[in-house]
């Protein structure tokens, strides 16, 4: 087959009559409409898509000074559209990134050293309802989040 096709593109080079040209438009709109075609079924599908984000820690609480977090990125695991997958895989190109409220962190005293922890499954639905990937959530890595903190001196 590919003999064929290399001696027809090299026929089309020559001068051929009217017919001849026709023949070859009409193939390559074919070839055309069947790629197109093909990429929509390809987009269609749902795909199992991983995107890191970086974990920017505001709203430490009063008189504590954040010391040691166990992670700074949070691996969301998602199902999503092909059109998704693409769009934010290839178009798109930006950083993701989430500004954690540490606010509510319950903060407890082991001798010297303040440490609390947040659960990640929550934060990473957090994020997703506020991403276009809503409701495909499947995981969060990792799955708690452990911070130490000391005393901010007066």
């Amino acid at each position: 087959m590919k003999p064929e096709f290399i001696e027809l593109i090299g026929n089309a080079r020559k001068r051929k009559g009217q017919k001849f040209r026709n023949q070859l438009y009409v193939f390559l709109m074919c070839l055309l409409v069947s790629i197109f075609l093909w990429i929509l079924v390809k987009l269609s599908r749902e795909y199992y898509y991983t995107i890191d984000y970086r974990i920017n820690f505001t709203q430490i609480p009063p008189s504590y000074r954040l010391t040691y977090a166990s992670d700074s990125v949070l691996t969301l695991n998602l199902r999503v559209q092909g059109y998704d997958f693409f769009t934010d895989r290839f178009l798109q190109r930006t950083t993701h990134s989430y500004d954690l409220d540490l606010s509510s962190v319950k903060v407890k005293a082991k001798g010297s050293v303040y440490s609390g922890y947040l659960l990640s499954n929550p934060i990473g639905y957090k994020i997703s309802s506020q991403s276009r990937f809503q409701n495909y959530l499947l995981s969060t890595s990792p799955d708690t989040l452990y911070f130490e903190f000391e005393r901010r001196k007066k």
